[in-house]
């Protein structure tokens, strides 16, 4: 998503919510994407940093097979939208 910003208007992000960055696209459907999937994982920092979660958990801990399937759907339908909007 910050690819397609900076395609569309150069304009620098720091955020790294995806909710945040799809808003800036104007696309009600990746905005809907992109909450879904951060409902669904949770905040990314929570996948990469072991200290997020409550002792003695790990973030394979947390995440089942059927919720890595969803995830991996709602990825790729974002990388779709977001491909069309670069290309």
């Amino acid at each position: 998503m910050k690819a397609a910003q900076y395609a569309v208007d150069a304009s620098k992000t720091n955020f790294h919510n995806l909710v945040q960055n799809s808003l800036q696209l104007d696309d009600s459907e990746l905005t809907t994407l992109s909450r879904n999937l951060e409902r669904l994982v949770g905040d990314s920092t929570r996948m990469r940093y072991p200290d997020q979660l409550d002792f003695p958990q790990i973030p394979k801990d947390v995440y089942s097979e059927e919720m890595a399937r969803q995830a991996l759907a709602l990825a790729s339908e974002i990388l779709e939208r977001v491909r069309s909007k670069v290309f």
